[in-house]
């Protein structure tokens, strides 16, 4: 067996935990998409109104969703932006994406914070010399994710932190966990990803040849369904035994 030199998590209900969220992702988007309207309107853009553009943004993105489930390429922030910005007329080669996605002002979700081991296993990680990558299912380009890792003060555990929005490929396509291998410079055999979604997370670590390891902890009620994690664990402090008995 090849050694264990590098760790890679899933984000969301891995090392954070959105049991205790007090907005819904519809409460949150309403207000920052009422954001790029207000943006939009004082650059002298004509708009529907700002619950209508919600819709339309809101409908594009159920339906981006509903296509990269079923062909595992990733939605990206910036492409239903575009879409919307086209379905209400508006020319979108004519607005800074950038700016707008800035307007979007990205925020931690409100009551979501994270497991209370994850500093100190991630601090002991560091320490043990892993090499530890992030690997997350979000639209949104890396630097806005960064946002909540900043607030968590977890930033800089990271040697390598891939969104789907980047990649071009959800999990559990193999190609994602790949890009983040190969900036790791470590072999599939050589590498541990825990998350926290069978069919997304556990299923893809096995196929790219990683080692799996399922975080479920009890406020989860994800469902094997005939997928197999190499581990299970119900909190991250669960992994430090895990990674001994493999070294």
């Amino acid at each position: 067996m090849a050694k264990v030199t590098a760790v890679l998590f899933d984000f969301d209900d891995t090392l954070i935990d959105w049991s205790g969220r007090t907005k819904t992702w519809e409460e949150i988007s309403r207000v920052s998409i009422g954001n790029i309207h207000a943006y939009l309107t004082d650059a002298g853009h004509t708009l529907p109104d700002a619950d209508t553009c919600h819709q339309i943004y809101h409908n594009l993105l159920k339906q981006s969703w509903q296509r990269a489930n079923e062909t595992w390429e990733s939605v990206r922030f910036a492409t239903v932006l575009r879409q919307t910005f086209t379905n209400i007329g508006l020319d979108p080669d004519q607005i800074d994406l950038e700016a707008v996605m800035r307007v979007y002002d990205w925020q931690p979700m409100p009551g979501a914070v994270p497991y209370n081991d994850a500093a100190a296993v991630l601090t002991r990680l560091k320490q043990d010399g892993y090499k530890i990558g992030l690997i997350t299912n979000a639209m949104l380009p890396m630097w806005m994710r960064d946002i909540e890792l900043r607030h968590y003060q977890l930033l800089d555990y990271f040697d390598v932190r891939l969104t789907s929005g980047d990649v071009g490929y959800i999990k559990p396509h193999p190609a994602i966990y790949h890009r983040a291998l190969e900036s790791l410079a470590v072999a599939p055999e050589q590498a541990v990803f825990v998350g926290d979604r069978p069919e997304n997370d556990v299923a893809g670590a096995n196929n790219a040849g990683l080692i799996s390891v399922w975080m479920n902890p009890p406020h989860l009620s994800n469902q094997l369904n005939g997928i197999k994690p190499d581990y299970t664990i119900t909190q991250l402090n669960e992994l430090l035994p895990i990674l001994e008995r493999l070294d």
